[in-house]
């Protein structure tokens, strides 16, 4: 056992003395580059020459540093003082590099200066007091030279380091300076190639994203309800302003952008967690408690940063694992739920999870050395997981919202084909009703007739179910010239009302009850109309027809209608409450021009004729229970006093496409 403890022991002691002996660089022992190690990239990472102090002499080929001590000078623990520190390192090229051209390739976190045989080649930054010295983070465009022959050759680097005085609190580079021998032809041609691929790729991420926020953005906008367009806009846009950060980052030399490039990273990472549990929550959550938790510590985490960069940027990747474990553990419940959004988005969502997961292993794997296939390997490969990665999500949406619009298109046609049919029901309906109307007065002439000594009494009663029936003018013009004529009016508002599933409630309460109350509703809405001044056209079974404007001018008359509607919602609402059997209405209104007058000259009556009436039915068709349905034309002039709610476009039979409003309430300031 003792044997084996000694023998243990020789062996370590042996690999230290061969580490120290062959490690550590000088110009009796330079490193010896071959053409493979130069073109592919070579790091300077031997134990090099290192002196803290300053001396123009330390660039000297012939200055003696065998004093100078032996470290790695890409560890950032030896370099702790705000000063100048000193690199000298050995090195040969192999006789095929001769001539050739090469650089050196420089990322630091400081200000440097490289000489090469004695001679300065090149200046990254500046070197000098606090008030003139510039950091820069790397050379962009390196210096070229070139070596004719196969001798030692002294590299020399004077370099200023950025030290915890500086205050920049986000640590960018894990290495303090880092060098590296390349030949220029492979180094700018594979740069260049990088470069353009590179930006294209962030480019187009961050064009796509952004595309497909604003795109959101607007669908929320013109649609409030839809809370979820919000949440999947800031997704996009967070992912869009991530790539940018990252293309800044790629191209960023000044060490001074690493603090708004570092917020601006940290405020995309938040808001893509954030916008995601609120997707997530808004579609498949059942309690909004979760969802305004998860806000309010993004939010918390967001002042977190104003007093602790590192400790913001740690709790934050633990609040990113907690939003993907969330949002995973959701959407996996509401498909046991079998909810019908879940299987199309979070198919999506699982499939991105699902390829994080599968990425993280297979880098696990490589950390290992564990063999993996070549076509798991490659950058081809790498970029595929990415596109997959950044497509499924939206995807997912996209094909939800696909599905949702069709599922309401759906919905809309069937609604349209029963509006139809009840309106063929109410027609039949009301043919039958004026046959019965016709009746009865014929029934009254015969009567008249039949009591002519009762003459002046009954034309009394003519006259007053004139004036019923008639506007007053019109009334008086009959009465003067025995005819009127019909007139233009070119500023009115027509109001329709009628009742919703009338006929189903008609079977249900009798015929004489519905009469009943259709009488008390017509009543009331007579002195409703009396009130603000409308012109009642008639009634067509259980709908309702007024006017606003005619026979005398109102200017106000778009408005006028709006209140009438108002009044008629608010005496259905406040007769449902002591009465059960009541129905609900729908209105629409339309402004426009139209004609008026008296048809025929026996059993004459007024009315309207023009487009203006037809579109006001539509806007009655296509309105919703206990709702108010307005044109464009009223609504351009009541929405300075009256709250409206934007619909869309909406197809209506005969019309097409019409924009059209929910009248809502008086605005308050009114």
């Amino acid at each position: 056992m003792k044997k084996n403890i000694l023998f243990t022991f020789l062996i370590f002691a042996f690999i230290a003395l061969q580490n120290f002996c062959f490690a550590q660089n000088s110009r009796e022992k330079p490193a010896i580059f071959t053409e493979k190690e130069i073109k592919n990239g070579v790091e300077i990472d031997e134990q090099s020459k290192f002196f803290a102090g300053d001396n123009p002499a330390f660039s000297s080929v012939e200055f003696d540093d065998s004093s100078w001590k032996n470290i790695k000078i890409s560890s950032k623990k030896n370099y702790t003082k705000d000063q100048p520190y000193w690199i000298r390192y050995y090195f040969k090229i192999d006789s095929t590099m001769i001539n050739e051209s090469l650089c050196f390739d420089v990322k630091q976190v400081g200000a440097s200066e490289i000489y090469l045989n004695g001679k300065k080649i090149e200046t990254i930054g500046k070197i000098g007091d606090p008030k003139t010295r510039v950091f820069k983070i790397k050379n962009q465009v390196p210096q070229l030279f070139s070596l004719n022959n196969t001798d030692v050759n002294v590299l020399a680097i004077r370099f200023l380091p950025i030290v915890g005085g500086k205050k920049i609190s986000i640590n960018y580079s894990p290495v303090a300076l880092d060098v590296e021998l390349v030949s220029a032809n492979e180094f700018l041609g594979e740069n260049v190639k990088m470069m353009r691929g590179f930006n294209f790729v962030t480019m187009l991420i961050c064009g796509v994203f952004s595309a497909l926020g604003f795109i959101h953005l607007l669908l929320f906008l013109f649609y409030r309800k839809a809370i979820y367009n919000l949440y999947f806009s800031t997704y996009n846009l967070s992912i869009g302003l991530l790539s940018y950060m990252v293309l800044l980052f790629y191209q960023m030399t000044d060490p001074k952008s690493i603090e708004i490039y570092g917020f601006f990273s940290f405020l995309a990472i938040l808001v893509f967690g954030a916008s995601l549990t609120g997707f997530v929550n808004t579609l498949f959550g059942r309690s909004k408690i979760r969802l305004k938790i998860m806000l309010i510590l993004a939010a918390l985490l967001l002042i977190l940063y104003y007093f602790s960069v590192k400790t913001a940027f740690g709790l934050l990747i633990f609040y990113i694992f907690f939003v993907w474990f969330e949002s995973l553990y959701l959407i996996i419940r509401a498909m046991i739920r079998r909810e019908k959004s879940a299987f199309i988005v979070g198919g999506g969502i699982l499939t991105f999870f699902l390829i994080i997961i599968l990425t993280i292993i297979a880098n696990i794997l490589d950390s290992l050395n564990i063999a993996m296939p070549t076509m798991f390997s490659g950058d081809e490969f790498g970029i595929f997981v990415l596109v997959l990665i950044l497509v499924s999500f939206p995807i997912s949406i996209s094909a939800y919202l696909g599905w949702q619009f069709a599922s309401t298109n759906l919905s809309l046609v069937k609604q349209l084909d029963e509006v139809n049919r009840l309106s063929d029901i109410n027609l039949k309906q009301e043919q039958e009703k004026q046959q019965i109307l016709q009746d009865q007065n014929d029934l009254l002439e015969k009567q008249v007739d039949e009591r002519t000594f009762e003459l002046q009494k009954e034309k009394q009663k003519t006259e007053n179910l004139l004036l019923n029936i008639l506007p007053h003018e019109v009334a008086e013009e009959l009465k003067e010239n025995g005819s009127s004529e019909a007139k233009y009016y070119d500023e009115v508002s027509v109001l329709f009302t009628d009742f919703v599933n009338f006929t189903q409630s008609s079977e249900k309460m009798g015929a004489e009850k519905m009469l009943v109350e259709l009488n008390e509703c017509f009543t009331a809405f007579d002195m409703i109309m009396e009130k603000h001044g409308l012109e009642k056209i008639k009634t067509i079974g259980d709908a309702y027809l007024a006017v606003c404007g005619l026979p005398m001018k109102n200017e106000c008359h778009a408005y006028k209608t709006v209140l009438v509607a108002l009044d008629i919602i608010h005496f259905i609402e406040e007769r449902k409450k002591t009465n059960p059997d009541v129905l609900d209405i729908r209105i629409g209104i339309n402004s426009g021009s139209l004609i008026a007058g008296i048809v025929g000259v026996k059993k004459f009556a007024y009315d309207i004729w023009g487009d203006t009436v037809n579109t006001a039915a539509r806007m009655e068709q296509n309105s919703e229970k206990g709702k108010i349905n307005i044109s464009e034309s009223t609504y351009q002039l009541v929405k300075e006093k009256i709250i409206c709610e934007y619909r869309g476009k909406i197809h209506t039979k005969g019309k097409g496409e019409m924009d059209m409003y929910f009248a809502i309430e008086t605005k308050k300031d009114l």
